[in-house]
């Protein structure tokens, strides 16, 4: 699968409060990488189990993703993206 966002897409996501709203499969969501905490990451919720989801990105080839990482805690997400707007060539 080709990746939704490419480098220089404009994403806008929403805050994400797990206190209000539930996490859903298919949901694309912002969260630091959490094999490098400096930098922000853009993936797809495959999987939840309760608060724990899994995360996969759409190029599955050339991603880091819970397979590299493995589940998460659904507090460590920041937001979910609600608009992309690619760059134009």
């Amino acid at each position: 699968m080709h990746p939704t966002i490419r480098e220089g897409d404009l994403v806008i996501y929403k805050p994400f409060d797990p206190n209000k709203e539930s996490l859903k499969k298919g949901y694309i969501v912002v969260l630091n990488n959490p094999l490098r905490n400096e930098e922000l990451i853009v993936k797809r919720v495959s999987n939840k189990r309760s608060n724990a989801i899994e995360l996969r990105g759409d190029n599955e080839q050339a991603s880091s993703d819970s397979r590299q990482f493995g589940f998460i805690n659904q507090t460590e997400i920041i937001g979910i993206v609600i608009k992309i707007f690619p760059v134009l060539k």
